[in-house]
């Protein structure tokens, strides 16, 4: 399994969410986060009077997954949030070792994308 994190922009986020949905990923976290230093858009980007830098608002976006599917998931976000200008944002792959389905307690990647694995059969 992989963690597949993205900061992307905040107004191509439904665009990225619509294209994993499309595909079948149907579990994801997103978050509310601002961004300092390159990513910022320095014509979007705001002073911030608690911070005392510039910041530009962006979204994060967590999607835990296969390793088979990490590949997929990735052009999908590359390919949903590019705008071609700089600020687009970043992607961070990191190996999940173990996860625990917190009502259930089963663990492991077995409930990870029901939607997906049931799409594919």
């Amino acid at each position: 399994m992989n963690e597949i994190k993205a900061f992307i922009r905040k107004r191509k986020a439904e665009e990225v969410i619509d294209g994993l949905e499309a595909e079948g990923y149907c579990c994801m976290t997103l978050i509310d986060v601002m961004g300092l230093g390159r990513m910022s858009d320095p014509e979007k980007a705001q002073l911030s009077i608690s911070i005392a830098e510039r910041f530009t608002h962006i979204v994060k976006l967590v999607v835990v997954c296969s390793e088979k599917d990490t590949d997929q998931v990735i052009e999908i976000i590359r390919n949903k949030a590019r705008s071609g200008q700089r600020g687009d944002g970043i992607i961070y792959v990191t190996p999940v070792t173990n996860s625990i389905h917190i009502r259930s307690g089963d663990s492991g990647s077995g409930f990870l994308q029901h939607e997906r694995r049931d799409k594919t059969t």
